[in-house]
């Protein structure tokens, strides 16, 4: 029995707002050209990189974030984990799910900088396991409007 299913189209889902506290944290594997003989795949080694983002809403097959892009690249995100935080603790309801980019738009007129962007991505859930379908369903359950 395959404990895994692929991905689904968000638009097929109810969408529901979050409360306030719930983020998502996403990777991203970035190359580096560099020549590290013990880490490297063609002369390429990879870094991750860890982004914070506010959920601005979310539904079965995917979520909106919002976050601050200081760096100015758009990378795509590979994993995500799910969390919420109240009282100064910290929930984590979703861990290590893949997640496909579907839309990025920069947000307009927020900050004086142009080296500061907020940017907002909609992102779609890959395969996930029946455990994390299970987390995600409690997630919307108890953290959403």
């Amino acid at each position: 029995m395959n404990s895994k299913k692929e991905f689904i189209e968000p638009k097929n889902h109810e969408e529901f707002k979050v409360k306030s506290g719930a983020i998502a944290m996403i990777r991203t594997l970035l190359a580096k050209q560099e020549n590290t003989k013990d880490m490297s795949l063609d002369g390429n080694s990879l870094d991750t990189m860890v982004q914070y983002c506010q959920i601005i809403s979310i539904n079965k097959g995917g979520l909106v974030l919002r976050y601050i892009n200081k760096n100015g690249r758009s990378s795509e995100a590979v994993e995500l984990d799910l969390l919420f935080i109240q009282d100064s603790i910290c929930f984590t309801y979703l861990k290590n799910v893949p997640v496909k980019t579907v839309w990025v738009s920069q947000v307009a007129g927020n900050t004086s900088s142009s080296d500061i962007k907020t940017i907002q991505r909609d992102v779609q859930f890959g395969e996930m396991t029946l455990h994390q379908e299970s987390q995600l369903d409690r997630f919307i359950k108890k953290y959403t409007i």
